[in-house]
């Protein structure tokens, strides 16, 4: 090939290539500029940071809080839009005498509120010390309820509870809860109570078919009176009224020698299972007193003294004199003497 061949074939190559770099038919002769971005307004989250809390961390006073040192405080700070009832009087506030909302709700959630407000209620954290915001939560939790609940809860907790729970709500036997602890009360609402007095909980039984819902909420009003001092009730719970339990034997006391030849086992059996399983267990085996268990103690007492402990209590057991009959008596010790 010709030198002057291959020097038009290099300037027929290079007119093609210069010819497929140029821009398209129709476009802007000059790039395009580049849109202004969106400044930012918020840092990204570093790793490890921690979110701010929703709300103030709880802080536990030392005593028992007072609805009594409460009083005053809500009637200075709240009853100008809750009302001095807690029924509220301007619209949202909301109404402390709504059973159903109260059930609902925990000691903890109102501390909450008075601590930071909510809504267009402000805030009491600078206004309010925390002890004196705690007399206040319970202050208000006492518009919840009566002091006929508490009566009658007082009377079925002796009956029924106090044996594992102690007569204090500070706890009897292993696994009990301490209910005089603020931290585990105000973190719980009624209806959590509820639910365990009603379905049972490990080795504690269901009250469901024993005590109605009426008796089970007020068993739960009072309970709750362990972590405050709930001197502001109108009435105090010193003459607790009488339960109602449906087919019991009831309101009868002993006043004939018991006898387990005079009882019925089958009924006796009845009787053991609505009132004695939760601590003595179905057959009796839990231990009891000095390591004995209920089938080998109750064989070294006789009748009646097997029938003064049903009737008067002793060493953390409740007394059954308001909800036993002499019949009832006999019944369970016919049931008892037969595990011998």
């Amino acid at each position: 090939m010709h030198l002057r061949q291959i020097i038009l074939l290099l300037v027929f190559l290079l007119v093609i290539f210069l010819a497929a770099c140029a821009p398209p038919h129709g476009l802007p002769a000059g790039p395009t500029s580049i849109p202004t971005l969106i400044p930012v307004t918020q840092l990204p989250s570093l790793p490890g940071a921690t979110a701010e809390p929703a709300f103030a961390i709880l802080s536990f006073p030392g005593g028992f809080p007072s609805a009594e040192l409460g009083q005053p405080l809500y009637q200075t700070h709240c009853a100008e839009c809750h009302g001095e009832d807690g029924n509220g009087v301007i619209p949202e506030a909301r109404n402390f005498g709504d059973v159903d909302y109260m059930r609902g709700e925990t000691p903890a959630m109102f501390y909450a509120a008075i601590t930071e407000g909510r809504g267009e209620m402000p805030g009491f954290k600078d206004t309010l010390t925390s002890d004196e915001r705690w007399d206040v939560v319970y202050y208000v939790w006492d518009f919840s309820t009566t002091s006929e609940n508490i009566a009658m809860g007082q009377t079925i907790y002796a009956t029924n509870c106090s044996a594992c729970h102690g007569d204090d709500g500070i706890g009897e036997v292993l696994g009990s809860s301490d209910f005089t602890d603020l931290r585990l009360v105000s973190e719980q609402a009624p209806r959590d109570f509820y639910l365990v007095v009603t379905q049972g909980k490990g080795s504690m039984p269901a009250w469901q078919g024993r005590l109605s819902q009426e008796e089970r909420w007020a068993v739960i009003d009072y309970l709750m009176t362990f972590s405050y001092d709930a001197a502001t009730q109108e009435e105090t719970a010193a003459e607790p009224a009488s339960a109602d339990h449906d087919n019991l034997d009831q309101g009868e006391t002993i006043s004939e020698p018991a006898n387990a030849d005079l009882g019925d086992p089958i009924h006796g059996e009845t009787l053991f299972s609505q009132f004695c399983t939760g601590c003595h267990g179905l057959n009796g085996k839990k231990p009891v007193g000095d390591d004995l268990v209920l089938r080998d103690a109750i064989a070294t007492f006789d009748d009646s003294d097997v029938a003064r402990v049903i009737r008067d209590g002793a060493d953390g057991m409740p007394s059954f004199q308001t909800l036993l009959t002499t019949e009832g008596i006999n019944a369970l010790l016919a049931f008892l003497r037969n595990w011998e």
